[in-house]
């Protein structure tokens, strides 16, 4: 090889490494992290910086008086839990929720076991 080859090559392999350092970072800003409970949802947006929390009920539908017994299965087969709660907080918010549950967490972890 050459050296103006070389030269070519280095400069191609640079732009492909700022292309992904670029990528990385996009999708570093773009995390959203999702854990789904039985009965809750929590949700963090790195992009908003906001925490969503959703609640809801084990409460069966009732049965329809002019549907049978199949027909209400069915309904019970596909059946999702009604949300009883939403809530989304600011960032503000968020970090003031994070500190609670820390404090909460601390107080516990350094309490003594009484005998």
């Amino acid at each position: 090889m050459t050296e103006e080859e070389i030269i070519e090559n280095e400069e191609t392999y640079d732009e492909e490494a700022e292309d992904l350092f670029d990528m990385a970072n996009e999708e570093a800003d773009n995390v959203v992290i999702k854990r789904e409970l039985k009965y809750a949802t929590f949700e963090y947006d790195e992009t908003e910086k906001t925490i969503k929390i959703e609640t809801k009920s084990d409460k069966m539908p009732d049965q329809n008086i002019h549907e049978i017994d199949e027909q209400y299965q069915e309904r019970l087969e596909s059946h999702q839990p009604p949300v009883n709660g939403r809530i989304k907080l600011n960032k503000v918010y968020s970090f003031a929720l994070l500190r609670f549950v820390i404090r909460i967490a601390q107080r516990n972890w350094f309490r003594k076991v009484k005998k």
